[in-house]
């Protein structure tokens, strides 16, 4: 069996060469050439630079909550776009962890010490980083305690937190119970997503029944389920183990993915492939020791069914400190989840004026990716700053997000839309929407260092 840290693979090299060779034959040199420059631009630039714009002076003290991806990012563009003003993070982990790569990671191409680097590389030069976690927001004193006890006191709050994968609210589920035999979640961990890459292939000696989950919440990068699917599969299939394994698709929406050319994709390739998809309703509970699942159905009852793996991507929500501090949406069918109220296009909060949203916390219609969190950083500071200086947010956020769609190991498609729901493709001489070894690469060789750079508030959409 191939480990993961193994950065050898030789029937993935080999199906990579013979798709490469067979892409080249039907390109033109000119068309080749085009491709090329593409992706050099894209590993180059990002597509194109947050605008620069002269320092302003200012005293404000502004707390980031939330050293991830948002956090860094907004804290990083806020340290270049402001002179004197005292920056916080306050993040508790050491550790920042590459989450886009995690699906790499279960398809076998990259290591986990690949997708984790120290936090301590990205601080901005200035900010002042708290090492303990979010206890409570009080937007009224304008004060942030940690679980350490600290108070800081803010004139201005960025809330980047992220949000709560919450498996616990599957009857019968703990997150501790992610990696027991046949029992799997890429959103765990980088280690879940190894586990789950050893996982497939020991399913795949014996056969059986193997499940692939999605809530009925938002959740963060929403093509992950299908990536998981496509590429346990792809993965068994190189194994030659396919026949003996029975593949089901559980989701309880009537669409697959929210974009509709990629929906068709999705369902062509899960027929072809055959994979059954179950659309009467989302996991409820888990036996985890008969190996069993429970879906709702479409008239509202429960379905017991037996699995031999089980991929679940649990229901997600805002931590509790944000509802708990008034600072959550109330209304509309984003009011269960808890999410930051946000004005969906300027990243202000809607009744507090001095706090600002980042990152999957907020409560957007789509847009929990990295790539979202790119083109927050190209208006969310500089809205901030405009507030700093007494003037209304300039800037707009259109929804952007990107999903490089893993159909197999070595090809993808590459999925850019907002909140249009319609396509926004980078490259518009180029068909995104097929699976291609380009798109491939570019999720393996590319989007890594663009989103290092990100953390230093370069390259921002």
């Amino acid at each position: 069996m191939h480990h993961p840290e193994d950065p050898k693979h030789p029937e993935i090299e080999k199906a990579l060469a013979r798709q490469a060779d067979e892409t080249l034959r039907g390109l033109s040199r000119r068309d080749f050439l085009k491709i090329a420059g593409a992706a050099g631009l894209v590993s180059a630039t990002g597509v194109q630079a947050a605008p620069a714009r002269a320092a302003v002076s200012s005293q404000a003290r502004i707390v980031v909550l939330g050293g991830g991806a948002a956090g860094m990012t907004m804290a990083a563009r806020l340290r270049d776009l402001l002179d004197g003003a005292r920056i916080t993070i306050v993040e508790p982990s050491e550790i920042h962890h590459y989450q886009p790569g995690w699906t790499l990671v279960a398809a076998g191409v990259y290591s986990v010490g690949e997708v984790q680097r120290r936090n301590e590389r990205y601080i901005p030069r200035g900010v002042e980083w708290v090492r303990s976690a979010v206890a409570a927001i009080d937007p009224e004193s304008q004060r942030v305690e940690t679980t350490d006890g600290d108070r800081l006191d803010y004139d201005f709050l960025v809330v980047a937190t992220g949000l709560h994968l919450d498996y616990e609210a599957i009857e019968g589920l703990r997150r501790e119970d992610i990696g027991r035999p046949g029992l799997t979640s890429l959103y765990a961990s980088a280690e879940a997503a190894r586990d789950a890459y050893e996982q497939i292939h020991a399913f795949g000696e014996h056969g059986g029944v193997a499940r692939f989950t999605i809530p009925s919440t938002p959740i963060k990068c929403a093509g992950a389920p299908i990536k998981a699917t496509f590429i346990a599969d792809d993965l068994l299939r190189t194994a030659g183990q396919r026949a003996g394994a029975d593949f089901h698709y559980h989701t309880g929406s009537d669409t697959l993915f929210s974009v509709q050319r990629f929906d068709h994709m999705v369902r062509d390739l899960y027929a072809e492939r055959g994979v059954s998809v179950n659309d009467g309703g989302a996991l409820l509970a888990v036996d985890v020791d008969a190996r069993q699942a429970q879906f709702q159905t479409r008239d509202g009852g429960r379905e017991t069914v037996d699995y031999d793996y089980l991929h679940v991507t649990p229901p997600m929500r805002a931590h509790d400190f944000v509802r708990e501090a008034g600072l959550a949406v109330e209304d509309g069918p984003l009011a269960a989840g808890g999410w930051l109220a946000v004005d969906d296009r300027t990243l202000q909060h809607t009744d507090y004026p001095n706090i600002f949203g980042a990152g999957d916390v907020v409560a957007t219609a789509i847009g929990k990716t990295a790539s979202t969190v790119r083109s927050h950083g190209a208006v969310m500071p500089d809205n901030l700053v405009d507030v700093i200086q007494d003037r209304e947010p300039s800037r707009q956020f259109d929804g952007y997000t990107s999903c490089p769609l893993i159909t197999e190991v070595g090809k993808a498609a590459l999925v850019e839309f907002d909140y249009s729901l319609e396509e926004v493709p980078t490259f518009a001489f180029l068909d995104q929407g097929a699976p291609s070894w380009m798109w491939w690469r570019l999720k393996v060789h590319m989007i890594k260092p663009l989103y290092f750079n990100m953390l230093r508030g370069r390259y921002l959409r």
